[in-house]
């Protein structure tokens, strides 16, 4: 009778737990949603509107806060709406250091939780170079964002424009990953030979193109 009663005590306080569970991932992936849709909004958008902002910021933290472990993907949103709020400021901006800062706390929790994902590692080194911080956590970012996926248009793309912008502070290791990427850029698809070669022209670097034999 006691095992008896002990094997239902263990039923039940696990289908409590597992209810419970189920519920915070249900809302938060509702918040989550919510969140996502304003960011697919602001893309073409300079910057969001304060009001805008602060409803999708709400729902992305809820997002991570609901969720019963680190969720990577939640955590790489909450940045994006962080790294979006002052989009339209210029590099090094001191009204947005904090949203910056923000942002690049969140995707390093976002890191941490899928470490293999290239596109927080991307999304990193992209909000600190925004804030002019070519450091040792940026080269990283930089770097092993492109090693996780490339072949990713974007993360090819990401990683030349990056590497290329902050070319001078690399070492020849760093700028032979950019090399690589470029010539993946210039391999893979249509669009993305023609942002390679275009961001190549701006930035007068015409012998890495002539050095991948295009």
């Amino acid at each position: 009778m006691t095992l008896q009663r002990t094997l239902l005590i263990t039923i039940i306080a696990l289908a409590i737990a597992l209810t419970w569970a189920g519920t915070r991932m249900l809302l938060a992936g509702g918040y989550a949603h919510q969140s996502k849709l304003f960011l697919q909004d602001w893309r073409s958008k300079p910057a969001p509107v304060e009001k805008a902002w602060q409803v999708a910021e709400h729902a992305a933290r809820q997002a991570v806060a609901l969720y019963p472990v680190a969720n990577g993907q939640y955590y790489e949103q909450l940045g994006r709406v962080y790294h979006y709020r002052h989009r339209n400021l210029p590099t090094g901006s001191a009204q947005a250091t904090a949203s910056r800062e923000q942002a690049a706390s969140a995707y390093r929790q976002a890191i941490a939780a899928r470490p293999q994902w290239p596109y927080s590692r991307l999304r990193l080194a992209s909000v600190l170079k925004s804030q002019r911080q070519y450091n040792d956590e940026y080269k990283q970012a930089l770097t092993q964002g492109f090693a996780h996926g490339p072949w990713h248009g974007w993360i090819v793309r990401q990683s030349a424009y990056l590497g290329l912008i902050s070319w001078h502070t690399l070492n020849t290791a760093q700028q032979q990953t950019i090399t690589t990427a470029i010539e993946h850029g210039l391999a893979q698809s249509a669009k993305s030979k023609k942002y390679i070669t275009g961001l190549l022209t701006r930035l007068n670097r015409q012998d890495l193109l002539a050095r991948s034999g295009e």
